[in-house]
């Protein structure tokens, strides 16, 4: 999920500061954050999808209005030139906002929620009616060119299949339909520039041509001028369209500035379109037909090809403006529940940028709309909605006249007012009919979502999204490529058996046949480049993610670490090598390890997992370093080349240490002359031969401790420092949700007084609703507290494992320590998976009294072999079912000098070959990615060489293991070891 960081806008504009309620404040931290996962490229595409739309409305016009059509083109494209110039510099002051136009008209209508609410959803309308819009066009296409085969289908099943394709898509994710999208739109807008180019060429310079210039003045009647110019501002208005994605970029400036080479390709597009149109000998009756009259525009100069690049951009442009009103109308209703506008549950959104709710309301009011009308309908239903809230752009605009970010104020308001004129007049003149419906449509859009928030149904709220999302974030294909071959075979072998058994069934001589084939394949690289992407994004997304996870941990490791091929030269290395090497990265990648270290054997398969080695420093001086080396693996588990089989080694400088330790033997050394030479002067005095013996153990426990203090710090100082920082920053929020819990129950029990004080004032059955719905918020709020100081109290006790008083040898109460950490596991594994359930017995003896231990590394040795006995438990569970029962138990005993603890489970035991190696570093049993092997080795040498215990293990094979771990009571003086 994407954290929510609030982005600073690129020219200099900041958002007004707000001051959010406790409640704002708590709705939002709750929602799913909108991941910036599209480049620039990406996103820039949706903003061409209505320049390719005109070339369906431009016939039309011109067949009714003749060069009067030009009338209507003109105005309407300067309007939405300066949109979207408008839009563009609205999106630098809001860089963080979905939605683009109806998002920022909220704001702008900030003291008119209402109107601003109903212009959003209104917006909204448009364009999930444009979905059932380009299936019809696109069913009626297919339908006419099969007419002469003979050929009949459904066109209600191809239409609800063709309006359910890109919705489907924008299932796999934000990138998917973006790359989908950007897949047709290159070629398309590219021959559509080469349609408007060529065309108005061959009208200019071709002795063929009827001439550059019409005639005759255009000229229209008032009326028929608004009717026509009330369906223009569907498409001339719509090319801001690349604002709704700037929440979505990764770079949202050059997302923006992106509308500025939209709105300089709107003249050759809108405008160089209809002129050509206008100049063709178009016929009223192919007028009714935009396929057929834009096949008769470009014939002149496209010749015999004109049919199929005709169907190309007709079709491409279908395809394209669904995938774009799938991809905007969604996130109109994401940041409406963001702002709080409409129900959360359109707020929640995915990692992959999937927004499930929002699609699947789009596509309730999608088939709404292709069940219920024509394409005439459709268009002025969804035109009367679509051109209100462009209206209330303009007065929003005007009203916020003062802003800085608001241009040519005045002329929107003069925009409002013609807008509102053709929103009257020309929706009239389609049908009144038609003009009521669509100023009803978000307010039916708007009651059904206030009746889905009372509904009990799971995916009307956000908490089952949420949880879906979470459970599916985790799912990967377990062998991608093969799976990715499978795909490609089987859209490949499909592309070719449809093509071939389409061409002949279609008998692709024939030019009709030509241009169904067009479509189909067009279809069918539409639903290819749709499966593929359905298919293969969501893996390389996983394996990105992983991949850097694993890089992050690599590069910050305090050990330096190298990975080696096969024959042990180095090919990767961390920064923490260089320094204890002394090496830059380029010096150490590609030398052999045994270069670096001499005493290492040259082949590999002679090398020890653990080892001691003396590296030599360029002047002279040398280090002794600990390395441990694992197991031979293989980068992909999959495969079975030995060539890519490598070594991980990770050394650690332990001159220090090894220093103190010849420190502590020629301490030794000095004092047995010492005591030698005492003992010769001193033979007579008894008394003082024994102080002089007593000085000398004090001496070497000193030394020693200081030895095992090295040791252990070395080694848990990265874990205890991880586990601290994490365990803060769960308190920092953790606390926020105790304090705010603690403050809203107060206040809601303040707001229960002053209703009750105001209770004569409301009728009874309200007063009654009102004083339950307060007393279930107040319980609630006190359950949310509990829980919240119970998970406190979790962290405060990771705090104490982590960071508590390293290197104290302490009295402590091991059976207290114990049920401690037995308790810190189990709820760790239940965090874990909320499945898990394990019975625990304890026996401990009350009679052992204090044992002088150093209780953090005591404690860590505990944690680990509690969670590798809940981890075995639990795996048997897995196996066996219901009728296999986990339990743990841990007993201790005291054996007098001595203190005895036994940590047994009834799990699958193990075999001799575990056993053997079950404190070697790097062993494991568990699979990859659960657990280092590093855990038992480390508690060996807490038990064994720090506290001069015991650790053994008594295990049978499919029924136990038992840890059993002898502790002295009294090691040493209880000082802090210094290291």
């Amino acid at each position: 999920m994407a954290t929510d960081i609030q982005h600073q806008p690129e020219n200099g504009y900041h958002s007004e500061p707000t001051q959010p309620s406790l409640r704002e404040n708590l709705n939002r931290r709750s929602l799913m954050r909108l991941p910036r996962s599209l480049s620039s490229i990406e996103t820039s595409g949706f903003g061409l999808v209505s320049h390719l739309a005109w070339l369906s409305l431009a016939p039309a016009i011109q067949g009714a209005l003749g060069t009067g059509a030009l009338l209507v083109c003109l105005p309407g494209m300067l309007i939405g030139m300066m949109l979207n110039l408008q839009m563009k510099r609205l999106g630098e002051h809001w860089p963080d906002i979905a939605g683009g136009t109806p998002s920022y008209t909220t704001r702008l209508l900030k003291n008119h929620p209402a109107l601003g609410l109903y212009a959003a959803l209104g917006y909204y309308i448009g364009w999930a009616a444009g979905g059932p819009f380009n299936a019809i066009l696109l069913t009626d296409t297919i339908a006419a060119n099969l007419e002469p085969f003979g050929i009949t289908f459904s066109k209600r099943l191809l239409q609800i299949g063709f309006t359910l394709l890109p919705l489907i898509v924008a299932l796999s994710g934000t990138r998917a339909l973006s790359i989908l999208h950007l897949f047709f739109i290159v070629p398309a807008i590219g021959l559509l520039f080469t349609f408007s180019v060529q065309g108005l060429g061959w009208l200019a310079f071709s002795s063929n041509s009827p001439g550059f210039f019409p005639t005759t003045m255009p000229s229209v009647s008032f009326v028929d001028w608004v009717k026509w110019y009330f369906f223009a501002t569907y498409i001339v208005y719509a090319c801001e369209t690349a604002a709704s994605f700037v929440a979505d970029s990764r770079r949202p400036g050059e997302t923006l500035r992106f509308l500025k080479i939209a709105t300089g390709f709107m003249p050759l597009a809108f405008l160089g379109v209809s002129w050509i149109i206008m100049r063709s000998p178009i016929t009223p009756e192919i007028a009714a037909d935009p396929f057929s009259s834009l096949i008769v525009a470009a014939r002149p100069f496209w010749g015999d090809s004109a049919p199929l690049l005709v169907t190309f951009l007709v079709i491409c442009g279908w395809l394209l403006s669904s995938a774009t009103c799938i991809s905007i109308s969604s996130r109109i209703l994401y940041q409406l529940a963001i702002d709080g506008k409409i129900s959360p549950v359109f707020a929640v959104v995915s990692r992959r940028g999937v927004f499930g709710s929002a699609l699947m309301a789009t596509l309730f009011v999608s088939l709404f709309f292709l069940i219920w009308g024509d394409l005439a309908h459709i268009v002025v239903v969804a035109g009367v909605s679509y051109l209100f809230s462009i209206m209330s752009v303009h007065l929003a605009l005007w009203l916020q006249r003062k802003r800085p970010e608001v241009l040519w104020p005045w002329w929107s308001l003069g925009f409002f007012v013609v807008e509102m004129v053709v929103l009257v007049i020309g929706g009239l003149a389609w049908g009144w009919q038609d003009f009521i419906l669509g100023l009803l449509c978000p307010i039916a859009v708007w009651a059904a979502d206030r009746a889905m928030r009372r509904i009990n149904f799971p995916p009307f709220h956000a908490e089952w999204w949420i949880k879906l999302y979470r459970t599916r974030s985790h799912r990967q294909v377990a062998d991608f490529v093969t799976f990715q071959v499978v795909i490609l075979i089987l859209l490949i072998c499909s592309a070719v058996a449809i093509g071939w058994g389409s061409g002949i069934r279609l008998n692709a001589n024939s030019s009709i046949g030509s241009n169904l084939l067009l479509v189909l394949l067009l279809l069918v690289a539409f639903v290819g480049v749709a499966v593929a992407c359905w298919t293969s994004l969501p893996q390389v997304v996983s394996m990105d993610e992983a991949r850097e996870g694993a890089e992050q941990l690599f590069t910050i490791a305090l050990d330096a670490i190298v990975v080696l091929d096969e024959k042990g030269v180095i090919r990767q290395t961390n920064p923490a090598a260089e320094s204890v090497f002394g090496i830059d990265a380029t010096g150490l990648i590609g030398r052999h390890l045994n270069k670096l270290l001499p005493e290492l054997a040259y082949q590999p398969e002679q090398w020890l997992s653990r080892s001691e080695q003396t590296f030599k420093l360029p002047d002279g001086s040398s280090r002794i370093l600990e390395v441990a080396i694992s197991d031979r693996f293989s980068q992909d588990a999959s495969l079975s080349n030995q060539d890519l089989q490598e070594y991980v080694a990770i050394v650690r400088d332990i001159t220090d240490r090894k220093q103190a330790q010849e420190a502590l033997q020629k301490a030794n050394e000095e004092l047995e002359i010492k005591v030698e030479a005492r003992t010769s002067e001193l033979s007579h005095t008894v008394q003082q031969l024994q102080n002089e013996i007593e000085e000398r153990q004090r001496i070497e426990a000193n030394l020693r401790a200081m030895q095992n203090q090295i040791v252990v710090q070395e080694k848990l100082a990265s874990l205890g420092s991880l586990t601290a920082g994490i365990a803060h920053e769960i308190r920092n929020p953790l606390n926020f949700v105790n304090n705010f819990s603690e403050v809203s129950a107060e206040l809601t029990e303040e707001l229960f007084e002053k209703i009750e004080n105001q209770a004569e004032r409301l009728d009874p059955e309200t007063s009654e609703d009102i004083a339950e719905l307060l007393t279930d918020l107040t319980a609630n709020l006190k359950k949310i507290n509990q829980h919240g100081q119970r998970a406190d109290k979790i962290v405060g006790n990771m705090l104490l494992h982590s960071r508590g008083q390293r290197g104290h040898w302490e009295a402590t109460d091991i059976n207290s320590l114990l049920a401690e950490y037995i308790n810190l596991a189990y709820h760790g594994m239940r965090a874990k998976e909320a499945a898990f359930n394990i019975t625990i017995a304890t026996d401990y003896d009350n009679d052992i009294g204090e044992v002088e231990v150093v209780p953090q590394d005591i404690s860590r040795v505990f944690l680990n072999i509690i969670n590798n006995a809940c981890y075995a438990a639990h795996k048997k569970k897995q196996e066996m079912g219901e009728e296999f029962s986990p339990q743990l138990d841990v007993r201790t005993r005291n054996l007098g000098s001595a203190v005895e603890i036994r940590i047994r489970d009834n799990g699958q035991g193990m075999t001799p070959d575990v056993l053997d190696k079950i404190f070697n570093p790097f062993f494991t049993t568990k699979p990859a990615g659960e657990g280092t092997g590093l855990g038992l080795s480390i508690s060996h040498d807490v038990i064994v060489q720090q506290h001069r215990g015991e650790l053994k293990v008594e295990t049978e094979v499919g029924n136990y293991t038992e840890f059993i771990i002898t502790l002295p009571k009294k090691v040493g003086e209880v000082k802090e070891l210094k290291k």
